[in-house]
């Protein structure tokens, strides 16, 4: 992280460079960027968020203008199957959906990780996506914390 804020710090207007690493790295096509869609990568099986998301109770709202198997449904749907796990009667299921979310998860986080570390030249997002990857990784049970080296 370091070396990302040292980065940073030379770039005259930081905030605009990052807008343009964000539209470069996670919004172009795949050849040279890290789309943050679960169908991008060949370990996912496609639809299993929206089976997850129905087995939670849940749907995705329709004023969300990306695919459903998007980072960020991912990420919605493990911290409501958290807080779930404190209120509810059905910890068990809960317990178990929210495993089968980080395996579901762990599949493509990887691979997204690296995508990251190879196309992001500034290291900003790369280091937060190895940060949410140990995350996920520590929340699974994982003992290797590691952070993922770029191939």
């Amino acid at each position: 992280l370091a070396h990302t804020h040292a980065a940073r710090s030379l770039r005259q207007d930081a905030q605009l460079e990052l807008a343009a690493d964000f539209c470069g790295l996670f919004l172009m096509t795949d050849k040279k960027s890290a789309l943050p869609y679960a169908s991008q990568y060949p370990q996912q099986e496609p639809g299993m968020i929206k089976h997850l998301l129905l087995e939670a109770g849940m749907e995705v709202n329709d004023d969300f203008k990306e695919p459903t198997d998007h980072l960020a449904i991912y990420l919605e749907l493990l911290s409501h199957l958290h807080f779930s796990l404190g209120e509810s009667f059905q910890q068990r299921r809960m317990n178990k959906l929210r495993q089968k979310t980080l395996s579901s998860l762990l599949e493509w986080l990887p691979e997204f990780t690296n995508n990251c570390l190879k196309h992001d030249p500034y290291g900003f997002y790369a280091a937060l996506s190895q940060l949410l990857l140990a995350i996920v990784r520590f929340d699974d049970g994982k003992e290797d914390l590691s952070i993922v080296a770029p191939e």
